[in-house]
């Protein structure tokens, strides 16, 4: 028998199941944690909270400001990729938070004694970023990234 010429094509199909699973709700609280760890470093910076050293140079208002809009940049977009589901976004922000652990841990002693405020405010920060990080990997937040990472993407 000849092939109906007026016949759709057929050919084997790639459209398999490509939904993705839902989002856990581990996945945005964790986002925000990290956002209101974001919060709460700002809010560290305030004139009176955040005392300077006798040997620190004076930092001009414009360099702050600016390091505020780069670093706080960095997290806000680390996290918008982390809620959309990227694998990779997930650990460069374990690597962002974890290196700015190690950067600042050691400071935490002259943070109490300069200001026992400061020193709160940097711990609750670490535990806040500690909290969002477990809740990233493990549990439903760790299932759903590999469940994610067995969905075939478009690109």
């Amino acid at each position: 028998m000849t092939p109906d010429p007026f016949a759709p094509p057929t050919a084997p199909s790639d459209d398999a199941d490509r939904s993705w699973p839902p989002r856990p709700p581990a996945v945005p609280l964790a986002c925000r944690l990290i956002m209101a760890s974001l919060a709460l470093g700002i809010v560290s910076l305030l004139p009176g909270i955040r005392l300077p050293r006798p040997d620190d140079p004076l930092v001009p208002l414009a360099y702050t400001l600016g390091a505020v809009l780069v670093f706080g940049g960095l997290t806000i977009w680390l996290a918008i990729e982390v809620l959309r589901g990227k694998p990779w976004a997930r650990w460069a922000m374990l690597t962002y938070l974890a290196l700015g652990w190690w950067l600042g841990g050691g400071e935490l002693g002259d943070d109490f004694m300069r200001s026992p405020v400061l020193g709160v405010i940097d711990v609750a920060c670490i535990a806040l970023e500690a909290v969002a990080c477990g809740l990233l990997f493990s549990g439903a937040g760790a299932r759903w990234f590999a469940a994610l990472a067995r969905v075939p993407r478009r690109t």
